[in-house]
C-alpha cells in the first residue's frame, strides 16, 4: 500500500521551501501530497467583531495559499489534498498525520528557543518528537 506525503504550509518562506521539496518528493515517488495548514484560535479577549474579522482573514489567507499550491501541483502533475485544521499547530498537525496514511511529513525550519530549538525550531522539534511518521526538515 502506498503511503502519502504531507507538508505543513502557512505561507511563510520556510513553509514554501518545504512545499517545493515535498512536491518534488511526491512527484518522484508518485504519491498524493497533503497540505496541512493550521488555523489557530483567536484571542478570547477580542471583541466578537474582531474575532470574526481575524477568523475570516485567516481563512482567506489560507485559501489563497492553497489555491497557489494547487496551481503548482497541477503543473507538476501531482495529486494534492488540502486540509485546514484548527488548534495549536503541533497538536493539529500530529493529529492529522496519525489519522491519514502519511509516510513522510515535510516541514520548514522555524523559530528559536532552547539549544536544540535554536538549531531546529521549537515547532519542528515538537513535531519530530510526536510524529507517527518520518519527518523531513527543510532549511
Amino acid at each position: 500500500m502506498n503511503m502519502d506525503i504531507a507538508v505543513g504550509l502557512d505561507g511563510s518562506e520556510s513553509s514554501w521551501k518545504a512545499f517545493h521539496e515535498a512536491l518534488a518528493l511526491a512527484k518522484f515517488k508518485n504519491r498524493t501530497l497533503h497540505i496541512i495548514s493550521v488555523q489557530e484560535g483567536v484571542e478570547a479577549s477580542y471583541s466578537a467583531t474582531e474575532m470574526l474579522a481575524a477568523d475570516k482573514t485567516s481563512k482567506d489567507k489560507l485559501q489563497k495559499i492553497h489555491t497557489e499550491a494547487q496551481i503548482l501541483a497541477k503543473q507538476k502533475e501531482v495529486q494534492l489534498q488540502t486540509a485546514v485544521v484548527i488548534g495549536s499547530p503541533v497538536e493539529a498537525m500530529v493529529k492529522y498525520l496519525k489519522n491519514h496514511n502519511i509516510e513522510i511529513f515535510v516541514i520548514g525550519y522555524t523559530g528559536h528557543s532552547s539549544i536544540f530549538g535554536a538549531l531546529l525550531g521549537t515547532q519542528a522539534e515538537k513535531i519530530v518528537r510526536h510524529s507517527p511518521c518520518s519527518v523531513f526538515i527543510v532549511r
